[in-house]
């Protein structure tokens, strides 16, 4: 790991009443970061003052944040995220982000986990597939002989070799004698984040800025992309009226659509049966306009994602 680019993108979360370090967390642009609920959570209170970022290049010049958006993740809400807006821009550089797919290799990651006088950096390596059913990867640390990810971690960025972020530390747990985490790879923050909150040119290797003529195989991270903007569609949520929205779509289409009754999967399988025509998410965006209105947020970010991907032309709804 010898060649290792700085940092960029590094921040600390403060919080309560001496603000002191509650966290860690990734600069996305000037003046939004990401990191974990929990690490919000943990920093506030009802008599706490609000939270505060600060930089490693500016440790002791904190900025105001505020809670922007956050949410739970994973199946059962077992990690969960949140994007805060400062007050003013950071004085600081964004993270270069990239989505490595299923690749191993060694990273570093650097937290602040309680009673250190200083952060702790750790090596680790990202290893075996992303889990299908919570799109997070394994992060394994290297030796027994040097730190492993503990509390203090959650939030940090995943940096690979060249320093770019891979990923966001997301959770851990102790199996048998051993500590294992979970990032949330960057491929999979498209899906899960706000549009607003996460610009799409902040993701070139995830977004294609021309609509292709012939859009070429999806990936799975893409096919999940779409499903998860789906399940935001207050439609879609409901069994009944999702039953309506494949009834509504051409026949050779939702023939072939199965509900299975769980949203994720139904999603999932809605969105590959789609792919399998040339019409496909065509038309389900048609019916979805019709149904949900053109000011639904969720479906106005589902079509900017297929828009990008080269599955609409951005004429289906006239504009």
């Amino acid at each position: 790991m010898t060649g290792i680019r700085s940092l960029a993108g590094r921040v600390r979360i403060r919080g309560g009443q001496s603000s002191s370090v509650v966290g860690a967390g990734i600069q996305l642009t000037a003046d939004l970061v990401l990191t974990c609920r929990h690490v919000v959570d943990d920093g506030t209170g009802p008599d706490q003052p609000g939270l505060s970022v600060d930089t490693p290049n500016d440790p002791g010049t904190g900025v105001a944040a505020e809670v922007a958006w956050s949410r739970g993740v994973g199946p059962a809400g077992d990690g969960d995220l949140a994007v805060l807006r400062c007050a003013t821009p950071l004085p600081s550089t964004p993270a270069s982000l990239a989505d490595r797919g299923e690749e191993e290799f060694d990273v570093r990651i650097v937290g602040f986990p309680a009673n250190t006088p200083a952060s702790v950096l750790v090596l680790a390596r990202t290893v075996g597939p992303v889990d299908p059913h919570t799109g997070w990867r394994q992060l394994d640390r290297i030796s027994s002989a040097t730190a492993g990810i503990d509390r203090g971690f959650s939030g940090s960025g995943v940096y690979a070799s060249d320093g770019a972020v891979v990923g966001m530390v997301l959770a851990r747990a102790s199996v048998g004698q051993q500590l294992v985490a979970w990032m949330l790879p960057v491929g999979q923050w498209r899906a899960l984040l706000p549009p607003a909150l996460l610009p799409p040119g902040l993701l070139p290797s995830l977004v294609r800025s021309a609509p292709r003529t012939v859009p070429a195989a999806l990936s799975f991270a893409e096919k999940m992309a779409l499903a998860r903007l789906l399940e935001e569609i207050p439609l879609l949520r409901n069994p009944d009226s999702r039953q309506l929205v494949i009834q509504s779509l051409p026949a050779h289409i939702s023939r072939m659509v199965h509900l299975f009754g769980p949203l994720g999967l139904d999603m999932f399988g809605l969105i590959r049966t789609s792919l399998e025509y040339e019409d496909g998410i065509a038309a389900l965006y048609r019916v979805l306009l019709l149904t949900e209105g053109a000011e639904s947020r969720p479906l106005r970010a589902f079509r900017d994602l297929a828009e990008s991907l080269g599955l609409l032309t951005g004429t289906e709804d006239n504009r």
